[in-house]
């Protein structure tokens, strides 16, 4: 009997510490699969370069990616009298250099791609002006961007030009934000009957300025440029259709 006892003695201890060892693992491995489950890996070619997981575009092949941000990345920002302006990337914003020299930038130039968004931050508001899917620029390097800025009568406009040289002239995003209220908003440029988010100005000639109380903009000039198209433009400021009309 005293043998008896000592056996199933022994054996329930055995039990008992075969499940405090189970209890002891069991949120271990918990730990590593979520890590494994949050973490995450750029996807990569053939050649054991990383892929893009956006559209391919007139400069891909002349890219490689050399990370991906996975969190938020400011591109952009500007001080403003009544708050900030800021250009955002809205999730996974791949950064590279270019292979090749080409109209859009030099070998060895910095590579920007993500969502990105421009945000005016105004007494702890966010407010999204502009969303740029996909959207690719090059720059010298990966110093933050500025805004440019002109001022009217009624508000200050802000310039941004993410991409820094295209050979065909500059591409710059134009907000107003008004002097009385504060308020921001993207300007439409209106040239011949034509609505563009975007305004071309000339690379090589002084940026876009305002005389008496219109923007001044200095066309982009080329062989075979027509000679009425090489003249500098006159734009005048409608803050209530948020628009920018050439005369």
């Amino acid at each position: 009997m005293l043998l008896a006892s000592s056996v199933l003695l022994f054996s329930g201890l055995l039990a008992c510490n075969n499940q405090k060892d189970s209890g002891a693992t069991t949120p271990g491995k918990n730990t590593n699969q979520e890590t494994t489950n949050n973490s995450s890996t750029p996807e990569q070619n053939s050649s054991g370069d990383i892929s893009s997981v956006f559209p391919k575009s007139d400069l891909t092949d002349s890219i490689t990616i050399d990370s991906v941000n996975e969190d938020q990345s400011i591109q952009a920002e500007q001080q403003t009298e009544k708050g900030t302006l800021l250009m955002v990337s809205d999730g996974k914003e791949e950064r590279g250099h270019l292979n090749v020299s080409s109209t859009e930038g030099q070998e060895g130039d910095q590579t920007f791609q993500s969502n990105y968004s421009i945000v005016y931050r105004h007494e702890d508001q966010d407010k999204v002006l502009l969303e740029l899917p996909a959207y690719l620029f090059v720059q010298p390097s990966d110093k933050t961007l500025t805004f440019e800025r002109v001022s009217f009568e009624d508000a200050d406009v802000y310039i941004l030009t993410p991409q820094y040289q295209t050979g065909h002239g500059l591409e710059g995003y134009l907000f107003a934000v008004t002097k009385q209220s504060g308020d921001a908003f993207l300007l439409e440029i209106v040239k011949e009957g034509q609505v563009s988010e975007k305004l071309l100005y000339s690379e090589s000639e002084p940026l876009p300025s305002v005389e008496n109380d219109g923007l001044v903009v200095h066309p982009p000039v080329g062989a075979g440029t027509p000679k009425e198209d090489a003249k500098d433009a006159l734009y005048k400021l409608d803050l209530s259709k948020k628009q920018l009309i050439a005369e």
